[in-house]
């Protein structure tokens, strides 16, 4: 699966309820504030992010969508919060 223009195709990892250390600071991770998001493809028009990235997103950020049985989101950039 690929995207186009500028969106991201990411897969949510649900249920992580760790922290993650950025710069010192300890950011809650899956308890509602952010959702850990992996990602999948992006298209042509993102800059500063890739395949394989760990995204924070809002929680109500993109569109879902059920493929195969997987689920999935497509987001924008600006719904991005931290890029791993």
């Amino acid at each position: 699966m690929k995207v186009i223009d500028s969106k991201i195709l990411v897969q949510v990892q649900k249920g992580d309820t760790a922290t993650t250390k950025i710069n010192g600071l300890s950011i809650p991770v899956g308890i509602g504030e952010y959702d850990k998001a992996v990602v999948l493809s992006v298209g042509p028009r993102v800059e500063g992010i890739k395949e394989g990235d760990i995204l924070f997103i809002y929680p109500g950020a993109g569109k879902e969508f059920t493929h195969e049985g997987n689920q999935y989101k497509v987001i924008t950039t600006s719904e991005v919060i931290v890029v791993l």
